[in-house]
């Protein structure tokens, strides 16, 4: 009778162990490297995985995401990082490295950057469970795609939905934090820029409209009828976002957000024109060449050993007059 007990006890504990190392890679990992309790839930962690893996766009985020945390593209490089982030965690999970396939490699690595990214970012354990399981996977993995920057914009917009100023239009549905996530880890690179270039620089225009909505909940919702695949606002966009915010306010975000990339990108421009026209004319015309020989001479007189024989020819000019 006790030799069955202890059998049964084993069996159980066998079965116990396979099921919690399945279960263990994506949520256990993220709430371990997040430093939140067991039972704070991580939504959509295995779901995201394998939408990211199963989506051109998904994929693509992770593989940039993942090239600029290793600043490498070798899958050796990729498993060795995973490997040492897993060993920081919890070395019990330095084994999942070596299981998985490349993408999932990736997923996690960039998953557990956001973890520990919000861990550093909201020190208070309580505040940052709550932070999580409102902003589930899709959040965490945006924050680990482009960091700390991110982080900070994803506090600020869950204390503003937390606080009633992110009100969606009439007829929608409430915009969360999950949906700022997901954002991201749908759209990739043109979320990106398309957040930082017309949503960071005029956060309040964006929250405009009261009780009738704002155009920030409308975005969060629906970001497709905001931009294009680059991350660029779209002529529906800016009726959207004058129908809610206002023309003004829709007029300003536009023209101070393209006109500043205009300008930045004349001014490259300028400058690139500029050095080819002068290295193009430095030793076809005489200005040109005076100026090289100047240059040079002068580059000559700071190095102690050309100086010697440069000045040779005018060491008269240095000498006392003879009495």
């Amino acid at each position: 009778m006790i030799r069955c007990f202890i059998v049964v006890c084993l069996i159980c504990f066998i079965v116990g162990a396979i099921e919690s190392i399945s279960a263990a890679p994506f949520s256990n990992i993220m709430r371990k490297a997040a430093g939140v309790a067991d039972n704070v839930p991580v939504r959509g962690a295995d779901d995201l995985a394998r939408t990211m893996g199963n989506s051109r766009a998904g994929r693509e985020a992770l593989e940039n995401s993942a090239r600029r945390i290793t600043r490498s593209t070798d899958p050796a490089v990729l498993q060795n990082t995973l490997r040492t982030q897993l060993n920081s965690i919890d070395p019990a999970l330095v084994r999942y490295a070596d299981e998985l396939g490349t993408m999932q490699q990736q997923y996690l690595l960039v998953a557990g950057r956001g973890a520990t990214t919000t861990r550093t970012q909201l020190p208070d354990m309580l505040q940052r469970a709550a932070f999580i399981e409102r902003g589930g996977a899709d959040t965490l993995v945006a924050i680990g795609m482009h960091g700390d920057g991110l982080a900070r914009s994803a506090m600020r917009l869950d204390a503003a939905i937390q606080g009633g100023r992110v009100i969606s239009p009439t007829g929608m549905r409430q915009a969360t934090l999950q949906d700022f996530g997901r954002l991201f880890t749908t759209h990739g690179d043109a979320a990106h820029t398309f957040w930082t270039r017309y949503v960071v620089p005029h956060w309040n225009s964006w929250l405009i409209g009261g009780a009738a909505g704002c155009a920030l909940a409308w975005y969060l919702i629906d970001p497709e009828g905001f931009m294009d695949t680059a991350g660029n606002l779209t002529e529906e966009g800016f009726k959207r976002l004058g129908e809610v915010a206002g023309h003004a306010a829709a007029g300003l975000i536009k023209g101070i957000s393209e006109g500043a990339t205009t300008a930045a990108e004349k001014i490259g421009d300028a400058a690139t024109e500029s050095m080819r026209k002068a290295a193009s004319t430095m030793f076809f015309s005489w200005s040109g060449f005076v100026g090289s020989i100047v240059i040079l001479f002068g580059i000559a007189c700071c190095i102690p050993f050309t100086r010697y024989y440069v000045l040779r020819p005018f060491r008269f000019l240095f000498r006392s007059p003879s009495k």
